[in-house]
């Protein structure tokens, strides 16, 4: 998914609050025109015939119609205030995670980063490890909380990733880098890491990413693809075997590594 996608997909579900608060602000004002149009219609009829006997009842039923006015009025004006918090609350939400989803780097960027870096194991001899994984049943937990609950799943993720880099004692001085290459696919690319130890620290992120508390009644786990290269290949086939690699976990079940 592009940044550009990203952006809109945000875009989308702000328009649809919006419509949504635009039809309710219809709907009560609607509302509010029927219940006037009820109350004073008996009054109306009852000074038209000039019922004076029941003049007792025209001033209940007036007392009526001036009560259901006013409450109407005021539950109009407290849902129209509710609603607004709600945008305003859903417009800085949605700032924040379009801002750290167009932070990260995308597939494009993994493209060039790893075309140095496999120019420089091919002059220097030397291996790298590219490790790829996604967030196991994403669409499940969409449908289930919302997207709102996915997007805050990847950044947590993200960040979670970002600062296992910075702490490792293997990856913090090599220059790892970590790539947003599709909606919740993710590469992490280690220079100078041999599989072995690229399997170590999947390892350590994998269980850092399972211990994650996002308020949810389900654990996030990911599945992992370890893709390790000592010489020159091109970049668009490189990914292709990796997603592969990719897809073949995902029939080994959740929390696998390959």
């Amino acid at each position: 998914m592009s940044k550009r996608e990203d952006k809109m997909s945000l875009d989308d579900r702000s328009e649809n609050k919006g419509k949504a608060y635009l039809i309710d602000q219809v709907s009560l004002k609607r509302l509010l025109f029927l219940a006037v149009i009820i109350s004073v219609l008996p009054v109306v009829l009852i000074f038209v015939g000039k019922f004076t006997h029941i003049l007792e009842s025209y001033f209940i039923i007036l007392m009526y119609t001036i009560a259901i006015f006013f409450f109407t009025y005021l539950f109009f004006q407290n849902f129209q205030k509710k609603l607004l918090q709600e945008m305003k609350a859903l417009v800085k939400k949605e700032g924040i995670i379009s801002g750290e989803l167009l932070l990260v780097n995308t597939e494009e960027k993994l493209k060039n980063v790893l075309s140095l870096e496999f120019e420089r194991c091919f002059v220097k001899n030397i291996a790298s490890s590219v490790v790829f994984f996604d967030i196991d049943s994403l669409g499940e937990i969409n449908s289930k909380y919302g997207y709102n609950t996915g997007d805050q799943i990847i950044i947590e993720i993200i960040l979670s990733t970002k600062r296992y880099i910075s702490n490792s004692q293997v990856l913090k001085d090599t220059g790892a880098t970590l790539a947003r290459v599709k909606g919740d696919t993710f590469a992490l690319v280690m220079p100078n890491i041999t599989e072995k130890t690229a399997f170590n620290e999947t390892y350590n992120l994998k269980k850092i990413i399972e211990t994650l508390n996002l308020g949810i009644k389900e654990s996030i786990t990911c599945r992992f693809a370890v893709v390790t290269f000592d010489q020159w290949i091109s970049e668009d086939k490189f990914l292709d075997l990796a997603y592969e690699k990719l897809k073949l976990a995902k029939d080994y079940g959740k929390g696998v590594i390959l």
